[in-house]
Protein backbone atom coordinates (compact mmCIF):
# COMPACT_ATOMS: atom_id res chain seq x y z
CA UNK A 1 0.00 0.00 0.00
CA UNK A 2 1.25 3.48 -0.88
CA UNK A 3 2.26 5.77 1.87
CA UNK A 4 2.33 9.59 1.65
CA UNK A 5 5.51 10.87 3.32
CA UNK A 6 4.78 14.55 2.65
CA UNK A 7 2.08 14.68 5.28
CA UNK A 8 4.02 12.75 7.86
CA UNK A 9 4.43 14.43 11.22
CA UNK A 10 7.73 14.33 13.01
CA UNK A 11 7.78 11.43 15.41
CA UNK A 12 8.66 11.82 19.03
CA UNK A 13 11.66 9.57 18.49
CA UNK A 14 13.38 12.08 16.16
CA UNK A 15 15.71 14.48 17.95
CA UNK A 16 14.26 17.95 18.15
CA UNK A 17 17.27 19.48 19.80
CA UNK A 18 20.05 20.77 17.60
CA UNK A 19 22.66 20.05 20.25
CA UNK A 20 22.60 16.37 19.53
CA UNK A 21 23.51 17.11 15.88
CA UNK A 22 26.29 19.38 17.09
CA UNK A 23 27.81 16.56 19.14
CA UNK A 24 27.95 14.36 16.08
CA UNK A 25 29.89 16.99 14.16
CA UNK A 26 32.24 17.51 17.14
CA UNK A 27 33.19 13.86 16.93
CA UNK A 28 34.21 14.36 13.32
CA UNK A 29 36.41 17.32 14.26
CA UNK A 30 38.23 15.35 16.95
CA UNK A 31 38.92 12.59 14.44
CA UNK A 32 40.63 15.09 12.15
CA UNK A 33 43.09 16.03 14.94
CA UNK A 34 44.74 12.60 14.86
CA UNK A 35 47.62 13.84 12.71
CA UNK A 36 49.54 15.38 15.64
CA UNK A 37 50.90 12.11 17.06
CA UNK A 38 52.21 11.20 13.60
CA UNK A 39 53.83 14.61 13.26
CA UNK A 40 55.67 14.42 16.60
CA UNK A 41 56.76 10.82 16.07
CA UNK A 42 58.28 11.81 12.72
CA UNK A 43 59.98 14.83 14.27
CA UNK A 44 61.51 12.79 17.11
CA UNK A 45 62.70 10.04 14.81
CA UNK A 46 64.33 12.68 12.55
CA UNK A 47 66.17 14.22 15.51
CA UNK A 48 67.31 10.73 16.60
CA UNK A 49 68.64 9.86 13.14
CA UNK A 50 70.45 13.21 12.97
CA UNK A 51 72.12 12.48 16.30
CA UNK A 52 73.22 9.05 15.09
CA UNK A 53 74.70 10.50 11.93
CA UNK A 54 76.50 13.20 13.90
CA UNK A 55 77.93 10.69 16.33
CA UNK A 56 78.69 7.97 13.79
CA UNK A 57 80.08 9.90 10.82
CA UNK A 58 81.68 12.99 12.28
CA UNK A 59 82.89 11.45 15.55
CA UNK A 60 83.56 14.64 17.47
CA UNK A 61 86.85 14.77 19.40
CA UNK A 62 85.20 15.15 22.80
CA UNK A 63 83.27 11.89 22.24
CA UNK A 64 86.27 9.87 21.00
CA UNK A 65 88.57 10.28 23.99
CA UNK A 66 86.72 11.64 27.00
CA UNK A 67 89.67 11.00 29.36
CA UNK A 68 91.81 13.73 27.69
CA UNK A 69 91.44 17.05 29.46
CA UNK A 70 90.22 19.98 27.40
CA UNK A 71 93.33 22.03 28.32
CA UNK A 72 95.67 19.62 26.55
CA UNK A 73 93.62 19.78 23.38
CA UNK A 74 93.69 23.60 23.26
CA UNK A 75 97.47 23.59 23.81
CA UNK A 76 97.90 21.29 20.81
CA UNK A 77 95.78 23.60 18.67
CA UNK A 78 97.79 26.65 19.72
CA UNK A 79 101.11 25.01 18.76
CA UNK A 80 99.76 24.06 15.35
CA UNK A 81 98.97 27.67 14.37
CA UNK A 82 101.58 29.44 12.19
CA UNK A 83 103.65 32.23 13.61
CA UNK A 84 102.55 35.81 13.13
CA UNK A 85 105.72 36.70 11.15
CA UNK A 86 105.25 34.22 8.30
CA UNK A 87 107.43 34.98 5.32
CA UNK A 88 105.76 34.77 1.94
CA UNK A 89 108.41 34.00 -0.67
CA UNK A 90 105.96 33.52 -3.52
CA UNK A 91 106.72 36.88 -5.05
CA UNK A 92 110.47 36.23 -5.10
CA UNK A 93 110.05 32.79 -6.64
CA UNK A 94 107.69 34.13 -9.27
CA UNK A 95 110.07 36.86 -10.44
CA UNK A 96 112.97 34.37 -10.68
CA UNK A 97 110.99 31.70 -12.51
CA UNK A 98 111.35 31.33 -16.25
CA UNK A 99 108.92 29.53 -18.50
CA UNK A 100 110.27 28.16 -21.75
CA UNK A 101 107.76 28.12 -24.58
CA UNK A 102 108.30 26.68 -28.02
CA UNK A 103 107.48 29.43 -30.46
CA UNK A 104 106.71 28.55 -34.05
CA UNK A 105 106.88 31.42 -36.49
CA UNK A 106 103.73 31.70 -38.56
CA UNK A 107 103.56 33.98 -41.54
CA UNK A 108 100.16 35.43 -42.06
CA UNK A 109 99.17 36.15 -45.59
CA UNK A 110 96.89 39.09 -46.19
CA UNK A 111 93.40 38.14 -47.25
CA UNK A 112 93.13 38.28 -50.97
CA UNK A 113 89.83 38.59 -52.70
CA UNK A 114 89.15 36.02 -55.40
CA UNK A 115 87.32 38.70 -57.33
CA UNK A 116 89.35 41.96 -57.33
CA UNK A 117 86.65 43.74 -59.30
CA UNK A 118 85.11 47.03 -58.20
CA UNK A 119 81.40 47.15 -57.36
CA UNK A 120 78.81 49.81 -56.56
CA UNK A 121 75.59 49.11 -54.67
CA UNK A 122 72.47 50.75 -56.04
CA UNK A 123 70.10 51.37 -53.15
CA UNK A 124 67.16 52.85 -55.09
CA UNK A 125 66.01 54.82 -58.11
CA UNK A 126 63.67 57.82 -57.74
CA UNK A 127 61.61 60.14 -59.98
CA UNK A 128 62.54 63.24 -57.94
CA UNK A 129 65.95 64.47 -56.92
CA UNK A 130 64.66 65.40 -53.43
CA UNK A 131 63.83 61.75 -52.60
CA UNK A 132 67.24 60.69 -53.88
CA UNK A 133 68.96 63.30 -51.68
CA UNK A 134 67.10 62.06 -48.59
CA UNK A 135 68.22 58.46 -49.17
CA UNK A 136 71.78 59.60 -49.93
CA UNK A 137 71.83 61.39 -46.54
CA UNK A 138 70.71 58.18 -44.77
CA UNK A 139 73.48 56.19 -46.46
CA UNK A 140 76.07 58.82 -45.55
CA UNK A 141 74.95 58.56 -41.90
CA UNK A 142 75.67 54.82 -42.07
CA UNK A 143 79.29 55.63 -42.95
CA UNK A 144 79.32 54.71 -46.63
CA UNK A 145 80.10 56.92 -49.60
CA UNK A 146 76.99 57.63 -51.64
CA UNK A 147 76.34 59.50 -54.85
CA UNK A 148 73.40 60.26 -57.17
CA UNK A 149 73.51 59.43 -60.88
CA UNK A 150 70.99 60.70 -63.45
CA UNK A 151 69.78 58.23 -66.05
CA UNK A 152 67.29 58.50 -68.91
CA UNK A 153 64.87 55.55 -68.84
CA UNK A 154 61.96 55.40 -71.34
CA UNK A 155 61.98 59.16 -71.77
CA UNK A 156 61.98 59.89 -68.02
CA UNK A 157 64.84 61.14 -65.86
CA UNK A 158 65.61 58.74 -62.99
CA UNK A 159 67.84 59.56 -60.03
CA UNK A 160 69.81 56.50 -58.91
CA UNK A 161 71.35 56.44 -55.42
CA UNK A 162 74.51 54.32 -55.36
CA UNK A 163 76.89 53.52 -52.51
CA UNK A 164 80.52 52.63 -52.99
CA UNK A 165 82.84 51.84 -54.74
CA UNK A 166 83.65 48.53 -53.03
CA UNK A 167 86.61 46.32 -53.92
CA UNK A 168 85.60 42.68 -54.08
CA UNK A 169 82.31 40.84 -54.01
CA UNK A 170 82.27 40.24 -50.24
CA UNK A 171 82.61 43.96 -49.45
CA UNK A 172 79.69 44.75 -51.74
CA UNK A 173 77.59 42.00 -50.10
CA UNK A 174 78.44 43.40 -46.65
CA UNK A 175 77.24 46.83 -47.80
CA UNK A 176 73.94 45.32 -49.02
CA UNK A 177 73.49 43.60 -45.65
CA UNK A 178 74.17 46.87 -43.81
CA UNK A 179 71.57 48.66 -45.91
CA UNK A 180 69.04 45.87 -45.33
CA UNK A 181 69.62 45.99 -41.55
CA UNK A 182 68.75 49.71 -41.67
CA UNK A 183 65.47 49.21 -43.59
CA UNK A 184 66.86 50.08 -47.01
CA UNK A 185 65.81 46.99 -48.94
CA UNK A 186 66.03 46.04 -52.59
CA UNK A 187 69.65 47.10 -53.09
CA UNK A 188 71.49 45.54 -56.01
CA UNK A 189 75.16 45.07 -56.80
CA UNK A 190 76.58 46.67 -59.97
CA UNK A 191 80.01 45.77 -61.33
CA UNK A 192 81.99 48.81 -62.43
CA UNK A 193 84.06 48.39 -65.65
Amino acid sequence: MAHDFAKQRPSSKAPRNRRSNHKASATKVSQSNTHWPWFFSGLLSGVFVTFLVFYGLLQPAFLQNPSTPANLQTDQVNTALPEAGTDFTFYDRLSEAEVVVDVVAVELEPETEDDPAVYRVQAASFNTREDAENLRAEILILGMDASIYEAEVLGQTRYRVQAGPFTGNSNAENAIDLLANNNITGAIKIRVQ
